[in-house]
């Protein structure tokens, strides 16, 4: 979802690499605060709706909710399923609002454009961001649902920044059949191990 905007940005440098490295963290650090923003609203709305319910009730929804949107992205990579496609299909309506200030930014002149950009394109619908989000859900509090999307915009930064600088090369592995259908059978096998042994009783 991120790597071709990533490139975009990589190739609005004029070939200068401190000019990529610079826009690419200011762009990555506008996307996470929209994460986080998101995964606080996200935990805020679960925490209101599981109220009523006990601890041990909201902790097996959690397992559920999460194993369960895990086995839908594995799908998903394989391309066996499109559940998460409709998701993003619904997430449309709100982006089809907000992608116009996305576009009034480019081309990016500075760090503060990219900033902002980032801020933007945090909305852009994406199967694996709303499995991510899944987990903001799950956790009922507004804090922790904003920390749990802090901590997936940060796993996801490592890989961004690299593409900053050599984006088609790994767009082209991150694309391979190969690449996802593994990637989709780590996450099918761990979302089933959860769904085996929802209250954790295993310790996996």
């Amino acid at each position: 979802m991120c790597g071709g905007i990533v490139g975009v940005l990589s190739q609005q440098t004029n070939h200068a690499p401190h000019q990529a490295i610079t826009k690419t963290l200011s762009y990555n650090a506008g996307r996470i605060l929209s994460y986080s923003f998101i995964g606080l609203i996200a935990g805020a709305i679960s925490q209101a709706a599981l109220s009523p319910f006990d601890m041990q009730a909201m902790k097996l929804f959690s397992k559920y909710l999460t194993s369960l949107f895990m086995l839908a992205f594995g799908f998903y990579l394989f391309g066996w399923l499109n559940f998460l496609s409709y998701l993003e299909q619904l997430g449309q309506r709100l982006w089809k609002r907000i992608s116009p200030l996305g576009r009034q930014l480019l081309p990016i002149k500075n760090k503060r454009g990219a900033f902002f950009l980032g801020l933007i394109w945090g909305w852009l619908p994406c199967g694996l961001v709303y499995s991510a989000l899944a987990w903001s859900l799950a956790s009922a509090h507004p804090l922790s649902g904003a920390l749990i999307m802090l901590c997936f915009g940060l796993g996801t930064l490592p890989m961004l920044l690299t593409m900053g600088v050599a984006s088609e090369k790994l767009l082209h592995i991150r694309n391979s059949p190969i690449i996802r259908r593994i990637a989709g059978g780590v996450i099918i096998i761990f979302a089933l191990i959860k769904l085996i042994d929802p209250v954790g009783t295993h310790h996996h």
